[in-house]
Formats: structure tokens, sequence, C-alpha cells
């Protein structure tokens, strides 16, 4: 009995650590949503996940992955509801396009209309094929019209003065700035959501989700944060979703990363018009 409440569980736990560490650098530890592997570029994750798992989006057995759960309006999902809802205010009586990109099935827009008026918003989700004929499919089961619609290509994306991006960027296969650069016209505003950043040099994980070990992007949080302002985007507000902070399984001395959220409004707009700010020689003529 004396043995027994002397029983050391956390000696143990630290015994066990290293084997774990090995067992994740081989992907035997998968549990769901966990992050294994560390590699300096896209191309070497994608290389480094089991043969038999998918590694992207783009399947019909991935739309249905936490559909239930992304339908919902979580915690996280305030701040942006926040903004979005001050923006639409800011251009009351006008019609607002709004680009959701890697805004899977239109999740976002059944939520939030829940709570935010959204009947004078033009949402376009832009997606891979397979979500955005997944989203079509259930917008015609539901009988939504053209103020939800969908697009695969950058051809079809229309200019937006809001661009919402919840939970895209650590997935993005291209620099975040060369996806803004591509569209029709930089957005008035920008709303980013879930943003995995960590204080050293970037790095790529794998990320296990139902049947898919995805590429997952943790940025180094000062050179993103100087790309959004070379971008030509100030940040107006920033929250921290401590739920999300992850640590590799396999690399635990890269440490956590911090999940944010940003709004960013471009340059040349003033906070509380929703009309290009006049330049200063301007103002003083």
């Amino acid at each position: 009995m004396k043995t027994l409440l002397h029983f050391d569980g956390g000696r143990i736990k630290r015994f066990a650590r290293p084997l774990h560490s090995v067992l994740s650098k081989v992907h035997l530890v998968a549990r769901r949503a966990e992050l294994t592997g560390a590699y300096p570029d896209r191309e070497s994750a994608v290389s480094a996940a089991p043969r038999w798992a998918l590694t992207d989006y783009d399947h019909e057995d991935v739309v249905p992955v936490a559909l239930d759960k992304m339908s919902r309006i979580i915690d996280w999902d305030y701040p942006v509801m926040f903004w979005l809802e001050r923006e639409l205010r800011a251009r009351a009586g006008r019609r607002v396009r709004l680009l959701d990109a890697g805004g899977h099935v239109g999740t976002k827009y059944r939520a939030f209309r829940e709570l935010i008026d959204l009947s004078d918003v033009q949402w376009q989700v832009y997606e891979l094929p397979s979500m955005v004929k997944a989203g079509r499919a259930m917008a015609r089961a539901e009988g939504l019209g053209p103020e939800l619609s969908f697009c695969d290509s950058f051809s079809e994306i229309r200019k937006a003065e809001i661009l919402l991006c919840s939970g895209l960027l650590q997935y993005l296969d291209i620099p975040f700035a060369d996806f803004v650069d591509r569209l029709p016209e930089r957005p008035q505003v920008i709303l980013l959501n879930k943003v995995a950043l960590r204080e050293g040099p970037s790095v790529y994980t794998l990320q296990r989700g139902g049947p898919t070990f995805l590429p997952y992007h943790i940025r180094n949080k000062n050179r993103f944060l100087a790309d959004i302002d070379a971008l030509g985007y100030r940040i107006v507000d920033s929250w921290c979703i401590q739920y999300l902070a992850h640590r590799v399984a396999s690399h635990p001395e890269l440490g956590w990363s911090e999940s944010r959220g940003y709004m960013l409004l471009r340059k040349d707009m003033a906070l509380g018009d929703r009309k290009p700010a006049e330049p200063a020689m301007a103002k003083a003529g």
C-alpha cells in the first residue's frame, strides 16, 4: 500500500516521452489532429506523409470531416463576427461583396447568418473543386439563392470589399501575399482567423484529420507581420486563440505555436470610413 501511495506517474511519463517522440517521427502516433514531423517546405511534408493518406482537401471523402462542428459558431468566431458586423453596418444600404477563401461548403455563412444580418451580402466561397461541388449541391438543396456562390479558380473570383480567411493560411499552398495579389482587387478589409505562428523559423508539419495527413504551415510571427505591412495593410485588432495552440508531437523542442486572428485594414482606408482616405496633401490644401 505504501508503494502505491508513492507511485510516481510523472516519472513514467518522462521516461515515455522519448519513445512517444520516436513513434511520432514515423507517424505511428496518429491521433486525430495531432501534429507530427517538421519539414523545411510543403513538398517535403507531403513526401513524408504515409502512402495510404490523403494530403489535401480535394476529395469527396474529406467534405464531411468536422462539417457539423464547422457549421456552428465556436468561441473563436466571435471576434470575426464582431468586426464583420461592424463593417457591414458601416456599409449599410449597399450591397457588400465578401470573399470567403477556404470557406469549405459555406459553413461560416450558415453559422454567422444566425446572429448577423447577411441579407445585403454577396458571399462567395473560393475552394477546391470537391468542396465547391458539394457546396453548390447543399445550397441548392437548402434553397439558397445567388447570395451564396462558389468558385474554384481565380478567374471566377469577383471583386470583394471584405476578404475572410478563417483557418486557411496554414493550408495555403502559395504565399499569402501572392494570394492577395492575384485577386481582382485588393480588399478594403481582411479578416484572418486561426493563423498558426511561432517565434522561431517557419516550419511545416503534418496534421491528421480523418483520412488525411495535411501539410500544416506554422509561420514565423515577425516575418508574417512584416509581410502584412509590406502588403499594404495595418493591424486594427488582434486576438489569441489559446485552445488552438499546438506542439509538434515528434519535435517537442520546437515549443508551442500560437493561434491568432487579425482585423486588417488597407492602409489607404481611414478607420470609420469605407472609402479611400484622402491624401495628406489634399487635406492640407
